[in-house]
């Protein structure tokens, strides 16, 4: 009966703290310097700071004298818009945080880490196998502020540390260009991390943009498909991943209701995806 109990008390323990998938990220500075941070999603994880999950509240402890990196959790935790993020608070540094598992949605769930006391060039390592999932195949991680992601990913130029988690590219990269934030009152190096899932278009897309065509761009009211001969699916997002329910008739798209912006469109035929950006006046 002990022994019954005592496997009940650790299958509970496991399940009470244990997430749908996390990794580790490995940080190393020029003067050999290091630290580690876990990223993670699960179902019942929230955008607070979950103490199921092991998720501690460190930002009223001083940074430490060498090289250190936090996860910064802001209010209200997804405040990405045109440097929005630079002026909300910071409600809490961690060094573990899992989001909410999002594997069928479209929305992007940033992680912003911040690093100080740095040498440069900082390491940064994972384990890319992890990668190979439909739920994260999209991952990336990057210096450039996430605004900047659509025009850069799918524009002419790239980031310069624009970098994919995926099982087949490399599982590492050196950091030496550096974003900046004033983060109270004090000037700190920040990284965007998205844990992205197979729906998520804001990578990958310079190979697949010239297979379908668009018109006319920019376009006001309605929007025409060619290129393809026949499409299962259309979808229209923003540049943070947002999906746009969008009226169709055959070729035709319906976009008198979209806000002005910059928005991607999704073209799905025989379960392979061609995409195109567009502008809406």
């Amino acid at each position: 009966m002990k022994n019954l109990s005592l496997l009940i008390f650790c299958i509970f323990w496991k399940f009470s703290f244990a997430q749908t998938f996390s990794f580790e990220m490995y940080f190393e500075d020029a003067t050999g310097a290091k630290d580690t941070l876990v990223f993670g999603y699960d179902a019942a994880a929230t955008d607070s700071i979950d103490l199921s999950f092991q998720e501690t509240n460190i930002i009223s402890q001083p940074w430490s004298s060498q090289f250190e990196a936090r996860i910064t959790v802001l209010n209200p935790p997804n405040a990405w818009g045109y440097e929005e993020f630079m002026s909300v608070p910071e409600i809490g540094h961690l060094k573990k945080e899992i989001k909410k598992e999002d594997c069928l949605d479209q929305s992007l769930y940033i992680s912003m880490i911040q690093l100080k006391n740095a040498v440069y060039p900082v390491t940064v390592t994972w384990d890319n196998s992890l990668f190979n999932d439909p739920c994260r195949i999209n991952s990336i991680i990057t210096d450039w502020h996430p605004v900047g992601w659509f025009d850069a990913i799918v524009g002419s130029s790239m980031p310069q540390n624009l970098v994919e988690l995926k099982n087949n590219a490399p599982d590492s990269f050196s950091l030496t260009s550096i974003h900046n934030i004033n983060s109270n009152q004090d000037t700190l190096d920040v990284l965007f991390l998205a844990l992205g899932n197979q729906n998520q278009v804001f990578v990958g897309l310079d190979e697949l943009e010239s297979a379908l065509s668009i018109y006319p761009n920019p376009a006001t009211t309605t929007l025409h498909i060619e290129g393809i001969s026949a499409f299962d699916q259309v979808n229209i997002f923003d540049f943070q991943g947002n999906l746009y329910p969008t009226p169709r008739s055959e070729n035709i798209l319906t976009i008198e209701s979209l806000p002005p912006g910059v928005y991607l469109i999704r073209v799905t035929n025989d379960d392979m995806n061609f995409y195109h950006r567009f502008i809406k006046q």
